[in-house]
Formats: structure tokens, sequence, C-alpha cells
């Protein structure tokens, strides 16, 4: 009996999995379809049969990183009612430790800037987590302020290396230049 074929939906889950990783690494320019063909195994025919074309791909990528982000935050709100922000702020640090979504988020953004269809995705996706945030927390327009500076700041933190085991506080202390004392 043979092996059993991939349907058109999981076949798209897969690329879009490695697609973040490529994009991730290469951006939305120097990104080649042909990278993740290979790394899932299909054509690169199927990939834009799939897709459509390389622009379609990437905001399928960005769709991805919008539900895992809503994904983490609704799992930390059920885990810890008592304090929502905190266990999201955590959930996300977690999900961006491996240097991918974060990555892919970068990418997004650059090409935001050139991208005018790339940046009202953006957008869409900042307003969507937002949103979701708000409901499940019924924080208050600060909190939701800091919560999202606080999370751009990691994403930040995470694209250069800086340790944040200790969390972002300790990272952002560990980058400032020793004071002398005189």
């Amino acid at each position: 009996m043979g092996a059993k074929r991939s349907t058109a939906a999981q076949r798209r889950g897969q690329a879009v999995a490695a697609g973040m990783r490529v994009f991730a690494d290469h951006g939305l320019t120097m990104a080649a379809i042909q990278q993740v063909a290979d790394e899932i195994g299909v054509s690169q025919p199927y990939m834009f049969r799939l897709f459509g074309n390389k622009r379609s791909f990437f905001l399928a990528c960005l769709d991805e990183f919008e539900d895992r982000v809503r994904e983490v935050f609704r799992r930390a709100a059920e885990t810890c009612p008592d304090d929502p922000l905190e266990a999201m702020g955590a959930g996300f640090r977690e999900l961006v430790a491996d240097g991918v979504v974060s990555g892919f988020w970068l990418q997004a953004c650059a090409a935001a800037r050139r991208d005018e269809e790339v940046a009202a995705r953006c957008r869409s996706v900042i307003s969507g987590v937002l949103q979701e945030t708000e409901r499940l927390t019924q924080a208050t327009p600060d909190d939701m302020a800091r919560f999202a500076a606080s999370g751009a700041l990691v994403v930040l933190l995470q694209a250069i290396g800086a340790d944040l085991t200790g969390g972002s506080r300790a990272a952002v202390a560990s980058l400032r230049p020793e004071r002398t004392s005189s």
C-alpha cells in the first residue's frame, strides 16, 4: 500500500510553516518559492497553484503569524485569568524564542515600507491582536499601549540576540554601558 498523499490544505499548512522560516531569513524580495517547495517536497508550480504568487504566499504567512499570536494569547488568558497580560507576555516571549516568528514579523514590517498591501495587512494584524487582547483582558488603553510596546521590544531584543531569559528589563539592563563612579 502506498503512502497517503497530503491534501491541498495540509500542503498549504506545511508551506506556510516553511515559508515563515524562509521569509524570516530572506525577506519577501529575496526569498525563493523554490526553497519552500524543496523543503516540503513539492514542485514550484504546485506552490503557485496553492498561493497564486509570492506576495499572496507572504500574506498567507502573515495570517498564520496573527493566528499563532492570538492562539498564544487565548491560551494564556485561559490559564491565568488573574493576570492575563503577564501570561500573554510570557507566552509571546516563548513564541518568538526560536527567531522565526520575530524574524518574519521584522521582515513583514520592512516589506510594508514599500508595499501598501503588506502594510495594510500588518496594520490589520496589529489591530486584530490588540482587539483580541482587549477582549481577553479588559485592559485600559494605557495598559494596551504598554503591552504592545513591550511586545515590540521583545521582538527587537530577540532579533539582536539579547538574552531574554531574565525578561526584557534584564535584557535592556545588560545592554546599557557600565557606569564608572567618579
